[in-house]
């Protein structure tokens, strides 16, 4: 199966949205991702390494080698790979918080950058108010499916 636009834009809507509640509840968040399977659904994915206070960075890693090894068995079809960044400042975003996606299939290979301002409100009861802007894409090299893209 390969994954149709429609399919890469479903993945890239549960990046955009979770990682938009996730600001909204705590302000901050850990990579995590999904996958579009060979049937058309898309699983969400998250990483543990064990450790009580994991790097982010870590958990990036960990959730790339997953779907890198899944891309190279073709158990999955695209995937999307999620991070809270600082928007690189060569792209002028309208602020320099991120989500960025690395969204990925055989074909297509892009970081989706979701710049976004958090407001927080509330005298006694903090909560947040996230706004998110225009999506920046950039097209980059295959990384998960970089043996698929080279078959």
């Amino acid at each position: 199966m390969t994954a149709s636009p429609e399919k890469l834009h479903e993945l890239l809507t549960y990046c955009i949205d979770f990682g938009k509640s996730m600001l909204t509840k705590s302000g901050e968040f850990h990579p995590f991702g999904a996958t579009l399977g060979l049937d058309g659904k898309v699983t969400a994915a998250g990483g543990y390494n064990g450790e009580e206070r994991s790097a982010a960075q870590d958990i990036y890693r960990l959730l790339g080698e997953a779907f890198t090894s899944s891309a190279t068995e073709g158990s999955i079809a695209a995937a999307a790979l999620a991070a809270n960044v600082d928007i690189p400042h060569e792209y002028d975003p309208p602020a320099p918080d991120g989500i960025r996606v690395l969204l990925e299939s055989k074909d297509f290979s892009r970081f989706v950058y979701i710049p976004y301002v958090i407001k927080r409100q509330g005298l006694f009861t903090k909560s947040n108010s996230v706004t998110l802007f225009e999506p920046i894409a950039v097209q980059v090299s295959p990384g998960i499916f970089k043996a698929a893209a080279n078959a």
